[in-house]
């Protein structure tokens, strides 16, 4: 690999940045104790139907939420 193919530092940092911004739903619902895990499973039950989708990602059978990306929706598409 030359020198030129390796990460930069910058791309490294940005993948940490996106990485770290996705949480298993255990852990999600632990960290923002506030919002009812039985809600958050309700909301990625239909996640397809409210626009959650797009930042719920899957890996295996875990799912992950994006804490910035719910933060989005919730600002956006919810009523009240």
């Amino acid at each position: 690999m030359q020198n030129s193919e390796l990460p930069q530092n910058q791309d490294i940092q940005l993948a940490e940045e996106y990485i770290n911004d996705y949480l298993p739903v255990p852990i999600f619902c632990e960290r923002f104790q506030h919002i009812p895990q039985k809600t958050v499973q309700w909301q990625l039950t239909q996640r397809r139907k409210n626009g959650l989708a797009p930042h719920v990602r899957i890996i295996g059978k875990q799912r992950y939420i994006s804490i910035s990306g719910y933060a989005d929706w919730l600002a956006n598409s919810v009523e009240g």
